[in-house]
């Protein structure tokens, strides 16, 4: 069993100026982020930093790009959605909202990278209206269909958020007190669970695991709710946190790349206690792992070989450290050597050479997000943006099957 850890803190124009893509071989996996300037992509190391598309008037709010690392999708001005297909000239605008308030879009690319999924949450105009679902279907032809997923079902009925499957091919979500996938290919609705049940109290959300094939959520009346895992098709369901009183605040579920585990925040002596420990449970076992001393934690995330875990430690308008935490050996190692604030996110580069994270440095009082880049054994730390820019989101681009990076040319 991994004994508790001491963690403790140590010392809207998109036509101009666009570059395209082409893949070539040479170097490791690119970053992409975004700044009120527009969206960037960089190397690791700092270099060929070039701008993708530029933000005009309207923000970028979100930005995926596809399996292969060749196609880009990315939300601006909250409801609207563009498309850069490779030999593109222009990115090309395949969807614009029409609800009355700013919408929660959701984006996945299935599996062939060119069909581009659309999911769009359209907040309720009043108290006593539902929020609204709609998934859309957007083709590299440029057709975009909408999709029914739910003739079963009454728009009132749906009792949580609808969440993607990792390869865009099916949505899950809560109905009548009962969990419901749908395959996006119309065909209807299937009810996974046998007995109802509170299975989205407080957005708990229903966590595909990476492979698509298996659901993780929570079950009860919030906070007291225990964590369950069963197969796609219902099948195999488990309960994975057995204890009665067992509770949460915090429900982000993270599978580990290879399925076998999941990292979450469980809250410390609750509710006496507004710590949390890390912990980790094997989905095939059920056993439970606590793998730090309470305190306050975010920006968790896996290494590629599921063998190492990111955590920032420290309170976020404090002092906060980034840790690399060996699953292995059991030990830790600050990849940061001064306090930061408000590291809101770490993602680990597709082939674990890298983890990228955004923070404030110390003696910033505006609040705005650097974007670092850091090894894994805690050499190279070093910042890619200034501290006059706020980055906000960012992701890696995903290396090309066969090779060992992407490159942009202009």
């Amino acid at each position: 069993m991994i004994q508790p850890a001491v963690v403790q803190p140590a010392v809207a124009a998109l036509t101009a100026g666009l570059v395209a893509f082409t893949v070539t071989a040479g170097h490791a996996a690119d970053l992409s982020f975004v700044t009120s300037e527009g969206l960037f992509r960089i190397e690791p190391s700092g270099d060929n930093r070039q701008i993708l598309l530029p933000a005009g008037d309207s923000p970028i709010n979100a930005l995926l790009w596809s399996q292969d690392g060749r196609r880009l999708a990315v939300v601006q001005n909250y409801g609207d959605v563009y498309r850069r297909d490779p030999g593109a000239a222009t990115p090309k605008l395949v969807f614009s909202s029409d609800c009355p308030v700013s919408p929660d879009l959701d984006l996945a690319w299935q599996p062939n990278s060119t069909v581009l999924v659309i999911k769009q949450r359209c907040p309720s105009a009043t108290s006593t209206t539902p929020a609204e679902f709609t998934l859309f279907l957007s083709t590299a032809a440029g057709e975009l269909t909408p999709l029914a997923t739910r003739p079963e079902t009454q728009a009132s009925d749906v009792e949580s958020d609808f969440f993607l499957a990792p390869d865009g091919s099916r949505v899950a979500y809560v109905a009548n007190q009962h969990i419901f996938v749908a395959d996006l290919d119309g065909s209807s609705p299937r009810r996974l669970t046998q007995t109802p049940g509170i299975y989205g109290a407080a957005g708990s959300p229903l966590a595909w695991s990476p492979d698509g094939t298996r659901l993780a959520f929570y079950e009860g009346s919030y906070p007291f709710q225990r964590l369950n895992v069963m197969m796609a098709d219902g099948g195999d369901r488990r309960l994975l946190t057995p204890d009665p009183d067992f509770q949460i605040y915090r429900s982000r579920l993270l599978w580990s790349p290879d399925g076998r585990y999941i990292a979450f925040y469980q809250p410390h002596n609750a509710p006496f206690s507004n710590q949390e420990v890390i912990a980790l449970v094997n989905v095939n076992t059920g056993e439970t792992q606590t793998l730090t001393r309470p305190g306050f934690y975010d920006a968790l995330s896996w290494s590629p070989n599921s063998q190492q875990i990111a955590l920032a430690s420290g309170l976020p308008a404090g002092q906060q450290t980034l840790f690399q935490l060996d699953l292995v050996s059991k030990k830790f190692i600050a990849l940061t050597n001064q306090p930061l604030k408000s590291v809101l996110d770490s993602q680990w580069s597709p082939d674990g050479a890298w983890i990228a994270f955004t923070a404030t440095p110390p003696d910033d009082a505006l609040g705005t997000q650097v974007l670092y880049r850091v090894s894994p054994d805690a050499t190279q730390l070093a910042p890619l943006t200034s501290p006059d820019e706020y980055v906000y989101p960012f992701v890696w681009v995903p290396l090309a099957p066969g090779s060992q990076g992407l490159s942009i040319t202009p």
